[in-house]
């Protein structure tokens, strides 16, 4: 054998063996490579999330939030109860459509191969995916047609148990003013429900998984035993009639605003009668 023959062996062997071992960290990885992964991480994350995984990138300093730091394995957006690791679904969608009014743009141009191969490698990044498994996503009930009663009545459990942070659905509750931060350290502030989407959230069900799960990471915690799953999709209703999610009705926006907002004397008048269709 040539000494090039040889040197051509040699670095066949190491390249082998390096993405052999990416894939025994990845664990789990949805049938993805990580190593091929590395190489759409390179080429497509590194700007924002660093050469380590660590949301340290040459624009992080430029960028609130700050870049995901993959290596505690800490991810706020899932379908997984709150603290568990997301599954394979839940970081494809936040791949493919982004979030909002972050600097986390969609990659929905990533092929399906691409996504799959990127979330092997950020498996790779943290022991936690070595040790534990994404968890079971939350089961959302059927969910019941929005009314004016239920959201008369999400509005009650809103003001009960969301106004401390969301006030009157603006984000303007009294520990909102008084200053948070997330478990990163950083400034955070709850969500403008009023604006029809979140970050991550732009349906009902959406905001049911939020409201059942919680945020990781963040002030914003899991309903738990606290709420029933009717008692949740009452929320969503409120939360969703605030603005113009999708899935809102004009008549249900309308009948929202006329409501007392939260935190305020509620009307000692009944409500109209409920006269959405159904």
């Amino acid at each position: 054998m040539s000494k090039a023959a040889a040197v051509s062996a040699l670095m066949a062997g190491a390249l082998a063996f390096g993405a052999a071992s990416l894939r025994a960290q990845a664990g789990g990885g949805g049938g993805g490579d990580p190593g091929r992964g590395r190489q759409v991480y390179e080429r497509y994350c590194v700007q924002c999330h660093g050469d380590r995984a660590d949301g340290a990138g040459e624009v992080a300093r430029w960028s609130q939030p700050r870049p995901r730091d993959f290596r505690g394995g800490v991810y706020k957006f899932s379908s997984t109860p709150y603290g568990f690791l997301p599954t394979p679904a839940d970081l494809d969608r936040v791949i493919q459509n982004g979030l909002y009014g972050t600097r986390m743009p969609p990659f929905a141009a990533l092929s399906t191969r691409e996504r799959r191969d990127v979330i092997a490698y950020l498996q790779t990044r943290s022991p936690r995916w070595r040790s534990e498994g994404p968890g079971k996503p939350i089961a959302i009930a059927a969910e019941p047609a929005p009314t004016r009663e239920s959201v008369t009545r999400g509005r009650e459990l809103f003001e009960a148990n969301c106004t401390k942070c969301h006030g009157d659905g603006t984000g303007n509750g009294p520990s909102a003013l008084k200053g948070m931060a997330d478990d990163w350290g950083a400034a955070i502030t709850p969500a403008n429900l009023t604006l029809g989407r979140g970050k991550w959230a732009r349906t009902a069900r959406d905001i049911y998984l939020r409201i059942t799960g919680g945020i990781n990471g963040t002030p914003m915690p899991e309903a738990g035993d606290a709420l029933s799953p009717d008692q949740v999709w009452q929320v969503a209703h409120y939360v969703q009639a605030l603005g113009g999610w999708t899935g809102s009705t004009p008549e249900l926006r309308q009948f929202a605003a006329q409501l007392p907002p939260p935190g305020t004397e509620a009307s000692s008048e009944p409500a109209p009668a409920d006269t959405t269709k159904r």
